[in-house]
């Protein structure tokens, strides 16, 4: 096990978030491209309820703008969503900490259709979002094992 003190940590949580964003870019079959989970998204999420904190609005702005770039969409359109989404954990993760994993990947999976709906409504109006309904359905499947490994992560570097 790898001891740390705990007054780090910050670089976990970049290392994490730099990561999903590798996922994000492997290139997937056009017919699976629809089914890509939101692993930036679900790494924002899994942070600011762990470590509320340590990565707040403006930590989510930062990494919605590299996603912005990353990815060559509007700038500012992700920033803000991933703001919103990570205001929205902030103000209510004492209460999603409570849930069940199964009840917080579906209260998760409405933030990713939130983010869906605000990306789809600032680019190319309201049409099209559905189509993003697969992913999020996705993501929310896979909410209780990236929970469970960012916790081991969290937990392996003592991140606080």
């Amino acid at each position: 096990m790898v001891k740390n003190d705990g007054s780090g940590g910050g670089h976990v949580i970049i290392t994490s978030i730099l990561i999903a964003m590798v996922l994000m870019l492997i290139q997937l079959p056009e017919s699976m491209r629809i089914l890509r989970p939101e692993w930036v998204l679900l790494t924002l999420m899994y942070w600011a309820m762990a470590l509320p904190l340590r990565v707040g609005v403006g930590y989510a702005w930062v990494v919605g703008l590299l996603m912005d770039v990353l990815f060559g969409g509007v700038l500012g359109v992700l920033a803000f969503s991933y703001a919103v989404v990570v205001y929205l954990i902030l103000r209510f993760h004492l209460q999603l900490r409570q849930f069940p994993l199964w009840q917080q990947a579906l209260s998760l999976m409405s933030l990713i259709l939130l983010v869906h709906v605000v990306t789809a409504s600032m680019t190319s109006g309201m049409s099209g979002w559905l189509a993003y309904f697969p992913a999020a359905v996705m993501s929310t499947l896979l909410w209780p094992l990236v929970h469970v490994f960012l916790r081991g992560v969290r937990r392996t570097f003592n991140v606080r």
